[in-house]
């Protein structure tokens, strides 16, 4: 879900990198939401797609998830060395989209490229060890000890409380 979510927050941004992770586990997420969206027009709106309509939850649905979907795969086309330009490829019958598909699961460029840092961080330091990349700033991210008050103790013991 973190990955969907700093997808989501980063919904304008074409620059930077993005992981495979993060690429498909939005898609997933996006496709299971449309799913949803169009189970929940067909049960309470009865809305027929086979004539080629679509409900108020389906179109929200498709329209929310549009424009991270053009971001998240630019960035993921940065990760693997090409521009973002590449992103119109599959307008290439066939051919186009068959190369989008392997760039998608293409493995990424190590270390820093043109497009930015790896966002995968340092190899070398242990998994567990590693903070979590997010683009939520510390003071909003929920169970973040910069939100708290500040609490000390003075000479005597008593806690002084500093906000």
């Amino acid at each position: 879900m973190i990955s969907y979510f700093d997808s989501m927050l980063r919904y304008f941004e074409f620059s930077g990198r993005s992981t495979r992770r993060q690429y498909w586990l939005f898609f997933l997420f996006a496709t299971i939401a449309c799913g949803v969206a169009l189970y929940a027009d067909y049960t309470v709106d009865g809305t027929n797609f086979a004539e080629g309509e679509y409900g108020p939850f389906t179109l929200f649905a498709g329209l929310f998830h549009f424009i991270p979907g053009i971001t998240v795969t630019v960035r993921r086309l940065h990760d693997t060395g090409h521009s973002g330009w590449w992103y119109f490829i599959p307008l290439v019958p066939v051919i186009g989209s068959i190369a989008m598909l392997v760039w998608m699961m293409w493995p990424p460029e190590q270390g820093e490229n043109d497009f930015g840092p790896d966002p995968r961080g340092a190899r070398a330091q242990a998994a567990w060890a590693r903070t979590p990349r997010t683009t939520i700033p510390r003071q909003v991210r929920m169970g973040s000890s910069a939100a708290r008050d500040r609490v000390r103790r003075n000479d005597a013991g008593d806690i002084q409380r500093f906000i």
